[in-house]
């Protein structure tokens, strides 16, 4: 025989726990990678904006100031760039007037020409920024503006102009100092995200773990488990599923129980009666008599009819049973019930009585219809009191007929009619083998009246006898 290979599955537990992993290295290494391919845009975009800011600084505090050349030290220390400023002479005449020591940009009076013309670039450009060819690696930021020196007798103004510089590539410290930070944080994030992957993953899945396990037992009809209604709310809400799951199985097996132990006693009954007198009528030929072949009969008819009604609720239940519906005289249709049943009870000092008020016609299937009377009437034969006595009443009121069927036994409490309709439910649990049908005629009842969409219903008192009742809509009457 050939093995079927069972497909692979990783448990919930390591699922959970190779996700969150994932998930971690996903972000460390998304965290590299912006470092190596924007750390460089970042740190220039952020030296041109200081660079700028700098010069604009620097422009509104000269001349307002007594120590104006310490304020431009500070400035260019907060903004870690390096600073120049110059006063216009003439078009080929750049005065210094302040130069940072760290400055690289000039160095010599042979740069006046060049200074020259970023000035006149300056002035046409509204201030400019660009990168040197010789030191790539730098950035210079130009700004040129008008200034009126207070303290001068004319009040004199001049035009200045401020260079600024400073590096735009980060320091080769910097970025070996900030790749050993980012390595070891990334190493510290992975074992604190393994840490909680582990604990969250077991959280998670140790519950749906013990459900599983509580689940299998299900399998094995042991129909005694609980389900822990702890957790996230979908996981209370699947353990109040199964409890409620478990409880149904749990009835659905006690009722099955019942039903094969119930069917059980109905048909041992007349197979040993069948048996007995066959072999009585062997052995003893002049016990052959019509008498006893008329129990072998009646026996095997009760046998044929148990099956029969198996049958009709199992295929009522499963849907398969088809209606034949047309416009039946419910009225005869019940009349003509009673009065087969008093015939076959005529012996036995039973009385039915029909009440009606009239000829009434409905819409069903007369042959499952004439098995909701027979079996309505029956089990009122069958609980009936002393007097032997039932009622089958016919009522209209507007467009609705009822039809009631009426005894006067022990009847039922108030906790066990709901109950009655189940296949072989007995109230006081004891098996009782009734006088005519097989026990299964008030499921048979509810199951055919479901599917013509009728509605039915019982009522009791205990001591005083029941009443089991269904209706029909008329679609036609006799005077109409």
């Amino acid at each position: 025989m050939k093995k079927e290979n069972k497909k692979f599955r990783l448990s919930i537990n390591l699922q959970i726990f190779i996700s969150m992993i994932a998930l971690t290295l996903v972000i460390i290494l998304l965290i590299w990678s912006f470092q190596m391919m924007f750390l460089r845009v970042v740190f220039k975009t952020v030296k041109e904006r200081a660079v700028e800011k700098a010069s604009t600084d620097i422009a509104e505090h000269i001349g307002h100031e007594e120590n104006w050349e310490s304020y431009i030290e500070n400035k260019t220390a907060d903004y870690d760039v390096s600073a120049s400023v110059f006063k216009y002479i003439s078009q080929t005449s750049i005065e210094d007037i302040y130069a940072d020591e760290e400055a690289t940009i000039i160095t010599s009076q042979d740069n006046e020409k060049t200074l020259a013309n970023w000035f006149n670039m300056a002035s046409e450009n509204e201030d400019m920024i660009y990168i040197p060819v010789k030191t790539p690696s730098e950035i210079v930021y130009v700004k040129v503006f008008e200034h009126s020196v207070d303290t001068s007798p004319e009040n004199e103004s001049s035009w200045y102009m401020i260079v600024v510089n400073t590096e735009i590539a980060p320091p080769r410290g910097t970025i070996v100092a900030l790749q050993s930070l980012l390595a070891m944080l990334s190493a510290v994030s992975f074992v604190v995200s393994a840490i909680i992957a582990f604990f969250l993953s077991r959280s998670i899945s140790l519950p749906i773990s013990r459900m599983s396990k509580k689940a299998k037992s299900l399998t094995l009809c042991d129909y005694n488990v609980t389900f822990e209604e702890k957790g996230p709310t979908e996981l209370c809400e699947l353990a109040v599923s199964l409890n409620s799951a478990t409880e149904e199985l749990k009835k659905l097996s006690d009722t099955q129980k019942e039903l094969i132990a119930n069917i059980s006693h109905d048909l041992r009954t007349p197979l040993t009666m069948i048996s007995g007198y066959s072999e009585v009528m062997r052995d003893f030929p002049d016990e052959r008599s019509p008498e006893n072949m008329q129990i072998i009969i009646d026996e095997t008819a009760r046998l044929n009819s148990l099956v029969n009604d198996l049958l009709t609720v199992s295929k009522l239940q499963s849907g398969t049973q088809v209606m034949d519906l047309k416009v039946i005289s419910l009225t005869k249709a019940v009349r003509d019930t009673v009065k087969r049943y008093e015939k076959l009870l005529e012996h036995k000092d039973y009385k039915i009585v029909f009440e009606s008020d009239g000829e009434v016609f409905i819409n069903a299937d007369e042959t499952r219809l004439l098995q909701v009377v027979y079996n309505l009437i029956n089990n009122a034969v069958n609980y009936t009191g002393e007097d032997k006595t039932v009622i089958v009443r016919q009522e209209v009121n507007a467009d609705v007929v009822r039809i009631s069927v009426i005894d006067s036994g022990e009847g039922i409490s108030e906790e066990n009619l709901p109950l009655i309709w189940d296949r072989y439910y007995k109230v006081d649990k004891v098996h009782k083998r009734a006088i005519l049908g097989t026990g299964l005629g008030l499921s048979i009842v509810k199951n055919i009246l479901l599917i013509h969409g009728s509605r039915f219903g019982v009522s009791s008192e205990v001591g005083k006898g029941s009443t089991f009742w269904f209706e029909f809509k008329i679609e036609k009457s006799q005077d109409a």
